[in-house]
C-alpha cells in the first residue's frame, strides 16, 4: 500500500530550494481523439509495463503479453505460457521483444512477428527478474523478490546461453534501470534517500562512474528512469520531492526540474526519439500525464483520466502520440492513446469583453497560429459555453479564417459568468491547442432620484429614487454614494461626499440635506454594482433662495 499522500507533502515542505524549477505554462487538454482501449484483463497489481515497436504496443499483463496496434485497437495478438511478466524492452530493429518472468525467475525472448518464444534465459541464481535495460546485445537484468536481496546482472544476447554476470553489490529491491550511448543506470527503490548508480558501458564491463545522492537531491521511493539517446541526461520520477528531475550523467549533478511537485506522486517518465519532449505521469494527483519541453520545462500539454489510475513505469512514446497503461477504478487494465503530443505547438488566443450586459451580444474572436505567428489556413474549431454552475453548451460552426482569425457571437440567456472553450483538435503537422475566456453577463441597473425644484436655506430638503437591478430591487446592503456640488453665480462653491445612503429591500431610499448658502444645489447619486449587476447613477439640482 502506498504511503500517505501528507508524508509526501511533509517531505516537500521540508526540502529547501536546491533546485529552481523550469518555466511551467497552462497546457491545453485531451482530444476527442484520444482513445481508451480496455484490454480486456481485470487487472489488481501496480506492476505492469509497455513496449512500442515495429507499428505495435505491447503491454505486460502478469500472465502474458497483450498485442495492440498504434492507433489503441487490439489485434486479437497474445503471447501466453509466461508466468508473473514484468517489464519489457524492445531491440534496436523491433524485431525482438524481451520480458522479465518473476515467476519462473527467466528472460523470455519473443520473436515480434510470429509472437513466439525464441528462447529462455534461466535467471534462478537471481530469483525474480523485474526490471529491464536493453542495449545492442547487452541487456541488463534488475533481480529481487519482495523478501530480497536484489541486484542486476548483464546477458550478451549474442551468445547461445547468455550468463548472467552481476553488475555492482545487492540491493534491497529490483532496482530500475535505463539504459542509452555508453551509460547505465542503476536506481535503487522502496528506499528513502533512493541513490542513482552511474555506470560507464562504452568497454567490455561496466564501469563506476558515480553515484547521483538520494539524499542530496532528496530523493524517494524512486519509480521509473529515462535517459536521452546519447545517455548524458538522465529524468526520474520519485514520490519525492514530487517533481520529475533531470540529471546530467557526467557531472551527476541535477540540472533542472519539470511540474510543481503538488499534482501527484511522480511514477513514470519517457523520452520521445529526438529527446525534445518529457512525458511525465503521475499517480493520486489532478493530472495524469503532463507533456514538458525537455529543454525550458514549459508544460506544453496536460491531460487526465478521472476514472483510472496511471501505472508505474506506464508512458512510452509512438512517434508523436503516447501510450498510457491505467488501471480503471473496477480494476481493468486499460491502455490509453493520447495523440498528438510530440507535434510542433500550435497557438490559439481568444478574447471578449470583460464585461456585458444582459441581453446584449457577447462577440469572442481570437486567432490560431505556428508558433512563429503563421496562419494555419481554415481550420474547425470546438466552442464550449460553459455557465457558472457547470452546464456546458456546444456553439457550433466556428472556422479560422486563411489568416488564422476567427469570430463569433453569442447572447447569453442569464446572468453571472459565462466561459467560452475554444479547442482546435491538431493535425498530422501540429499540435492541438486551447484557449478560453470569461465574461461576466450583468443586468442592466437604473437609479432614479427626485426632490423639490427649489429650496430655502436652512431648510431641509427630502430627495427620494428608487434602485433596480434587472427590474428587481439590489442585493440586502446596498448603498449609494451621494456628492452634493455648490454653484454660486454658475461658479462652483465646493464639492462635498455625503453621509452613505442606504437602500431599502424594495429598492427605494431617501436622504435630506440642508443648504447653507445661497445657489444652485447639484446632487449626483452612485451605485457602484454588484456581481450581477452594473453600476447606475442619478442627478437631480435645486435652486435655493
Amino acid at each position: 500500500m502506498r504511503h500517505p499522500l501528507v508524508r509526501r507533502l511533509v517531505a516537500y515542505c521540508g526540502a529547501v530550494g536546491l533546485l529552481t524549477g523550469l518555466l511551467t505554462v497552462a497546457a491545453p487538454a485531451a482530444s476527442a481523439a484520444d482513445t481508451t482501449t480496455d484490454l480486456g484483463v481485470t487487472f489488481d497489481s501496480y506492476t505492469a509495463d509497455l513496449a512500442v515497436g515495429g507499428g505495435r504496443v505491447f503491454v505486460a499483463a502478469d500472465d502474458r503479453i497483450i498485442v495492440a496496434d498504434t492507433g489503441g485497437n487490439l489485434t486479437g495478438g497474445v503471447v501466453t505460457g509466461l508466468s508473473g511478466v514484468r517489464e519489457l524492452a524492445m531491440n534496436a530493429n523491433d524485431t525482438r521483444l524481451y520480458a522479465a518472468l518473476a515467476g519462473s525467475n527467466e528472460v523470455a525472448e519473443i520473436d515480434t512477428a510470429s509472437l513466439a518464444v525464441t528462447r529462455r534465459i534461466d535467471l534462478s541464481a537471481h530469483p525474480c527478474p523485474s526490471t529491464l535495460a536493453l542495449l545492442g546485445e547487452r541487456l541488463w537484468v534488475g533481480h529481487g523478490c519482495d523478501n530480497g536481496p536484489g541486484g542486476v546482472v548483464g546477458l550478451d544476447l549474442s551468445a547461445a546461453t547468455p550468463a548472467p554476470v552481476a553488475v555492482g553489490g545487492e540491493h534491497l529491491h529490483a532496482p530500475v534501470l535505463a539504459a542509452a550511448g555508453d551509460t547505465l543506470v542503476v536506481g535503487r527503490t522502496g528506499l528513502h534517500h533512493a541513490d542513482m548508480l552511474v555506470y560507464d558501458v562504452g568497454g567490455d564491463t561496466p564501469e563506476p562512474r558515480g553515484t547521483i545522492d538520494g539524499e542530496e537531491w532528496r530523493m524517494d521511493y524512486l519509480r521509473d528512469l529515462a535517459l536521452t539517446s546519447d545517455g548524458t541526461t538522465l529524468f526520474s520520477a520519485a514520490d519525492t520531492p514530487g517533481h520529475f528531475t533531470r540529471y546530467d550523467t557526467g557531472t551527476l549533478a541535477a540540472t533542472g526540474t519539470y511540474g510543481d511537485g503538488w499534482d501527484g506522486y511522480p511514477s513514470a517518465v519517457a523520452l520521445d526519439s529526438g529527446g525534445a519532449y518529457v512525458a511525465a505521469g503521475r499517480q493520486w494527483g489532478g493530472t495524469d500525464l503532463t507533456l514538458y519541453d525537455a529543454a525550458t520545462g514549459a508544460a506544453m500539454f496536460a491531460a487526465d483520466q478521472p476514472d483510472a489510475e496511471l501505472l508505474p513505469d506506464g508512458v512510452a512514446f509512438s512517434g508523436p502520440d503516447v501510450f498510457v497503461l491505467l488501471r480503471s477504478s473496477a480494476n481493468r487494465l486499460l491502455l490509453w492513446r493520447v495523440t498528438g503530443v510530440a507535434l510542433p505547438a500550435s497557438n490559439l488566443t481568444v478574447s471578449a469583453p470583460a464585461r456585458v450586459f444582459l441581453g446584449s451580444p457577447v462577440t469572442v474572436e481570437g486567432r490560431l497560429t505556428r508558433t512563429d505567428g503563421k496562419a494555419l489556413g481554415l481550420k474547425p474549431l470546438a466552442v464550449t459555453r460553459r455557465l457558472l454552475d457547470g452546464t456546458k453548451e456546444p456553439i457550433t460552426g466556428v472556422t479560422t479564417q486563411k489568416n488564422g482569425t476567427f469570430t463569433f457571437e453569442d447572447r447569453p440567456s442569464d446572468v453571472g459568468e459565462v466561459t467560452y472553450l475554444v479547442f482546435w483538435d491538431g493535425d498530422d503537422h501540429y499540435r492541438r491547442s486551447s484557449a478560453f475566456v470569461t465574461v461576466t453577463v450583468r443586468h442592466v441597473s437604473i437609479l432614479t432620484m427626485d426632490g423639490p425644484q427649489s429650496g430655502v436655506v436652512g431648510t431641509a430638503m427630502e430627495l427620494t429614487g428608487v434602485l433596480t437591478a434587472g427590474d428587481k430591487p439590489p442585493s440586502p446592503g446596498a448603498t449609494l454614494t451621494v456628492q452634493r456640488s455648490v454653484y454660486v453665480d454658475n461658479v462652483n462653491a465646493g464639492s462635498v461626499k455625503l453621509p452613505p445612503v442606504s437602500v431599502n429591500a424594495d429598492g427605494t431610499y431617501t436622504f435630506t440635506d440642508t443648504p447653507a448658502i445661497a445657489g444652485r444645489y447639484s446632487y449626483l447619486a452612485s451605485w457602484s454594482g454588484e456581481a450581477t449587476a452594473g453600476p447606475a447613477k442619478a442627478t437631480h439640482q435645486i435652486m435655493v433662495e
